[in-house]
């Protein structure tokens, strides 16, 4: 129909998650290696940063229910804030059902406990001492999670029980879509941008001069959770304007040497 004609062209031009789940509806999903993929490989499939910001590009060109329209049954994978965005955007875009997998249980998630409640009474449906295994296919398609259920032990270095795996614990969750929502690790960005003078710390954070903001590369500068790591929203307007000053600063410089080179 007209709505997957127009989610079909965004997802050509711009739109990672759209393309996913366009490869669901048609039975060819891409990234998915072998009938067991293990968690450490759930992000290939979505992750949360996608998802959300699609949702943004999707409403902008008009496309305000591209997942009610192929109908996936999501599973999300987290217990933070982040979590909880994705899991109320895939009901408010309509998709068939949503689970969210937690480690822990309720009264050890970090999510806001006001959002658990919103998102219950939407429907969304958290499984408490759950971890993902694998995920599953059927040909190609996604078909399930495999779930490992946990119990907690003793406590962590933070303080609360660290959960573990329970034995014999194991079931199949159907899904058709996994989203992970598991904290912001950064791409491999000298491969990614095909910059291999890129410099960046051991944990691929982008190194940075602290006064001007500038990568190692000329005329490239870098803020916020990129360059200092998770931080707080606060943090990263502040680095955010900082790197504005300077490049501000830098364009100045660079048109005056022009106009001294003319």
């Amino acid at each position: 129909n007209a709505l997957v004609r127009e989610a079909r062209a965004l997802a050509r031009t711009q739109s990672p998650t759209a393309h996913r789940l366009l490869e669901i509806a048609d039975g060819d999903p891409d990234r998915i290696t072998g009938p067991d993929v293990t968690a450490a490989a759930i992000a290939g499939d979505a992750n949360s940063v996608e998802l959300i910001s699609d949702v943004g590009a999707w409403l902008g060109r008009g496309i305000a229910n591209l997942a009610a329209a192929l109908d996936p049954e999501v599973v999300v994978i987290g217990g933070g804030d982040t979590a909880m965005d994705c899991v109320r955007t895939a009901v408010r875009q309509g998709a068939k059902s949503v689970k969210c997998l937690y480690r822990r249980d309720r009264a050890n998630m970090p999510g806001s406990a006001r959002e658990v409640k919103h998102a219950e009474e939407e429907g969304v449906v958290f499984e408490w001492l759950s971890a993902p295994l694998a995920v599953l296919t059927k040909g190609e398609a996604i078909s399930a999670v495999r779930v490992q259920g946990m119990r907690l032990g003793a406590p962590d270095a933070s303080g609360r029980r660290a959960p573990e795996p329970d034995p014999g614990k194991t079931w199949d969750r159907p899904a058709d879509m996994v989203i992970s929502a598991l904290g912001f690790t950064p791409e491999d960005l000298p491969v990614l941008f095909e910059a291999p003078d890129l410099s960046v710390h051991r944990d691929g954070r982008v190194e940075a001069d602290r006064d001007t903001r500038m990568a190692s590369l000329d005329g490239v500068f870098v803020a916020g959770d990129l360059h200092r790591g998770a931080s707080l929203v606060v943090w990263a307007i502040k680095d955010g304007l900082d790197a504005a000053h300077s490049i501000e600063s830098y364009l100045d410089n660079r048109m005056r040497v022009l106009g001294a080179a003319e």
